[in-house]
């Protein structure tokens, strides 16, 4: 199989949602040592991410799955920085949280739920600091608290 083929079977499998675990990728280097194309990474939980090197730097969608195969979050990378919208899942499947990075910074919308499902709270962020409103939420949906957090100046 070539190696083009072989770059585009692992990144079909990799944007399948309903797969429990990632399939062996090519882990390549460049002439000059960088990482390209397809790789999986370990982390220090016992899990593996797995997406794209450009030229060094992680790019593009990454899946980060849990030592057992299940997919712990996913979301974007630009030239080696967290950019666009993750999603963080439980052990146990469901939703842990949502949110969104500019160049590395929380920034957007952000929400996240409890091991029932429910709303814990939302708000945005504007570069690593909450602004406008932020909802706490009740176990049965209804809003607990609303605090407006001032915009960065």
């Amino acid at each position: 199989m070539g190696k083009r083929m072989l770059a585009y079977c692992a990144v079909v499998a990799l944007t399948d949602p309903t797969r429990m675990s990632p399939d062996p990728t090519p882990d390549r280097t460049d002439a000059s040592g960088r990482k390209t194309g397809v790789w999986t990474d370990p982390d220090p939980h016992g899990g593996v991410m797995v997406g794209e090197y450009v030229e060094g730097e992680r790019h593009g969608t990454w899946r980060h799955y849990f030592a057992d195969g299940r997919l712990r979050a996913e979301g974007g990378f630009e030239r080696g920085v967290v950019h666009g919208e993750w999603v963080w899942y439980r052990a146990s499947g469901g939703l842990l949280q949502r949110g969104g990075f500019e160049r590395g910074h929380k920034h957007g919308t952000w929400t996240r739920w409890n091991a029932a499902g429910a709303l814990i709270d939302s708000g945005n962020y504007d570069h690593d600091r909450k602004a406008g409103e932020w909802k706490t939420y009740h176990p049965d949906g209804s809003i607990k608290r609303t605090v407006t957090h001032r915009a960065r100046l």
